[in-house]
């Protein structure tokens, strides 16, 4: 059996390519950018639905943020600033098309590995070390509960109470 090479154009496309009535999104996103202070779910909804009007044929995508607005049922100030915040961790480039006069967003390959993603940007290691701490300051907080909770009970079947 032999494999067939994928052609260099195959090769560079987004291996999450808009197709049959969904989009994927880059398990990255949920696992590292998430962590950085300015990222917030409008910055996920932003970046997907790009990725979902990416065109592969011209390489771009190219919604208006009064479009981008009206399908997430957000503010354009919100869509704003949530392309501001995508521009700064590096996943979308905004140029003004000189052909058209309208902003196009590359679609650029997110950091996968934790570590070069914390180098670039460190903040983003201090805000995740903040949320592991407090889920661990949580889960203790349930596990006493849970103690206090069989004690009590051990208390009742025993007459003690």
């Amino acid at each position: 059996m032999t494999v067939q090479k994928q052609p260099v154009e195959a090769q560079t496309a987004l291996p999450y390519k808009y197709d049959a009535g969904w989009t994927g999104i880059p398990n990255a996103i949920f696992e590292i950018y998430a962590f950085h202070p300015r990222y917030t779910p409008a910055c996920t909804n932003v970046y997907l639905f790009l990725l979902h009007r990416h065109n592969s044929r011209y390489g771009y995508a190219f919604p208006t943020q009064d479009q981008i607005a009206d399908a997430l049922c957000t503010s354009r100030s919100t869509v704003s600033t949530a392309i501001s915040t995508l521009k700064f961790l590096g996943l979308i480039d905004a140029e003004r098309n000189p052909d058209h006069d309208n902003v196009v967003y590359f679609l650029k390959r997110p950091i996968d590995n934790r570590l070069s993603f914390e180098i670039r940007f460190p903040e983003a290691k201090a805000n995740r070390l903040k949320h592991e701490a407090a889920r661990e300051r949580d889960k203790q907080k349930r596990h006493d509960r849970q103690s206090q909770f069989r004690e009590k009970q051990a208390a009742a079947k025993a007459g003690l109470l």
